[in-house]
């Protein structure tokens, strides 16, 4: 059969299509889901960050399950499998307590409290609901098989050491010593090298808590919460004080927002979008796994 000049062209442009179809489709990813606060958190000062806890900890909500700190679920995808995640506590009430019956001030920044991964099955339906009707924001990593596989097993790792049952604390899930759910999504950029400086620069809230202010429920250092709401800075690079760096479901939701809104795409970011939930795409199919899953 011979091909003219027009049916060479059309048939390089279908086996063009049908190749990259064919690569896309079998694309591994890491997605991280944000789902903001009902209200957003203000980190200006101890006095404005109990405001807005106390807003949010009263503030009602057509979105089950209540994720009135903000939430992040992890999602390892192939072409075949859907492995979904995310740190949680096990008693959100408990911080009530520690401010009020326990009184440790912002020492409830650090408090080591039980917690469980949850399962693909609790959260699918909420991520689905989520991205098609009420706020969230994504970024999504390709990467590769060997990343893919990498992930997967740690998370089997994670669980096997115990480390899923302990929320929040230092938030340094690879080492053992705590983690939210957005602590845990970063290792997951740790893991395959793509935490970049400008998501700790646009993603995460870095002050220095007085340590005035953080109370101590074995040493029995109380603070009482009126201390904190008459608080109206943080400590001073010369005074006493515990340093936090903490990643805000909030403002990773407003920095994915943001781009969309600018349309700032260049070589990193790809948009894309789910629902009302708008989103990111980075390739990270060629970074490298130097790093162990577990530190010290």
């Amino acid at each position: 059969m011979r091909l003219d000049l027009a049916g060479l062209k059309r048939l390089c442009i279908l086996l063009c299509y049908l190749l990259l179809n064919s690569f896309f489709s079998k694309a591994q990813t890491l997605t991280l889901y944000s789902f903001p606060s009902p209200h957003p958190y203000k980190w200006n000062s101890p006095h404005s960050l109990l405001v807005s806890t106390l807003h949010n900890y009263y503030s009602k909500s057509d979105c089950q399950p209540r994720r009135i700190l903000g939430h992040m679920v992890i999602e390892i995808r192939n072409d075949t499998n859907i492995f979904l995640t995310g740190m949680a506590s096990d008693d959100m009430a408990g911080m009530k307590n520690s401010l009020l019956k326990e009184k440790i001030g912002l020492g409830v920044l650090f408090k080591l409290v039980k917690g469980h991964l949850e399962e693909t099955r609790q959260v699918q339906t909420e991520v689905k609901m989520r991205t098609e009707l009420f706020k969230a924001a994504f970024v999504s990593f390709k990467i590769s098989d060997s990343a893919y596989n990498y992930l997967l097993a740690f998370v089997d790792s994670f669980k096997l050491k115990g480390y899923d049952s302990l929320y929040n604390g230092l938030n340094l899930p690879r080492k053992g010593k705590g983690s939210g759910c957005t602590a845990f999504g970063m290792s997951f950029l740790e893991l395959i090298n793509a935490l970049l400086p400008e998501y700790r620069d646009k993603w995460a809230v870095q002050i220095n808590v007085p340590e005035k202010l953080i109370g101590n429920e074995l040493l029995k250092k109380k603070v009482r919460i009126g201390k904190l709401f008459f608080s109206f800075r943080w400590a001073k690079k010369d005074e006493p004080g515990r340093k936090l760096l903490l990643y805000e479901p909030c403002l990773i939701y407003n920095w994915v927002n943001e781009i969309w809104e600018t349309r700032q795409q260049d070589n990193k970011y790809g948009l894309v979008q789910i629902g009302k939930a708008k989103g990111l795409v980075v390739d990270c199919r060629q970074n490298s796994l130097a790093l162990p899953m577990f530190t010290r």
